[in-house]
C-alpha cells in the first residue's frame, strides 16, 4: 500500500496522527496536528486558521481527503508556470 508519511510534530504541544485517504488513489497520508487546534476545526474554525503549521496540501488532505497527485490531475498543476 502506498503512503505519505507527514509526521512532524517537533512543535506541537498535544500531537494527535489523523489518517487520511485519498478517494482517488487510496493513498494513506498521516498529517499530525495539535489536539486542541483539531478540536477548533471540527468546531468550524477554517483549517488555514486552525493549522497554519501545515502546508496547503496537508490542510486540503483533512478537507477533502484528495492527495496532491490526484489534486493536480483533476485540476492541474500550478498555473503561474
Amino acid at each position: 500500500m502506498k503512503g505519505r508519511n507527514k509526521m512532524n510534530n517537533s512543535k506541537i504541544a498535544n500531537p494527535i496522527i489523523i489518517k487520511c485517504t485519498c478517494p482517488m488513489c487510496k493513498t494513506d497520508a498521516f498529517i499530525c496536528v495539535d489536539a486542541f487546534d483539531y478540536g477548533d476545526w471540527q468546531n468550524g474554525k477554517h483549517a488555514q486558521d486552525a493549522f497554519p503549521y501545515l502546508s496547503a496540501n496537508e490542510r486540503e488532505m483533512l478537507i477533502s481527503g484528495i492527495c496532491p497527485d490526484c489534486w493536480d490531475k483533476m485540476f492541474g498543476g500550478n498555473d503561474d508556470e
